[in-house]
């Protein structure tokens, strides 16, 4: 590559770190809870978002029910928890077919076995990244 010839720690400004490498993070201001909850055995993950990624805006995904999920069809401005890539957020989807002449055709139900678009307000995110809605976050099941 071209950095090939350059100081390493010159290469790592300009191409960052690669996959596997080891890093030494130091955080301040961490509550006490957290430094007493410590398990060494579990691992920390650390993310971060792009500058552009701070924002807000009108989501467009496609979107189908599972065929478990307990309800015949999801309704439109029903509110749902939605996991998309590191957030983790509630919004008022609204459903809608394209149709022949490329226009969204809003639907008060979701259809049956169908895909269909689904417009919310939330983060700005990076096309195509997968995400999860559900209607209810607690667990009905007993342990």
């Amino acid at each position: 590559t071209e950095f090939s010839d350059i100081d390493p720690l010159a290469r790592v400004q300009y191409e960052g770190l690669s996959a596997g490498c080891y890093v030494r993070v130091e955080i301040k201001k961490i509550p006490c809870e957290f430094v007493n909850n410590f398990e060494a055995k579990t691992p920390i993950i650390i993310g971060g978002l792009n500058s552009h990624e701070n924002g807000f805006s009108y989501l467009r995904t496609r979107i189908k029910k599972h065929r478990w999920f307990p309800k015949k069809v999801l309704k439109s401005r029903d509110p749902l928890v939605i996991s998309l890539g590191w957030r983790r957020f509630q919004s008022l989807p609204i459903y809608a077919l394209e149709d022949q002449n490329e226009r969204q055709r809003m639907l008060k139900y979701t259809p049956e076995h169908m895909h269909c678009h689904a417009t919310m307000w939330g983060p700005v995110t990076a096309p195509n990244t997968g995400f999860i809605a559900v209607q209810d976050i607690r667990s009905s099941q007993s342990c």
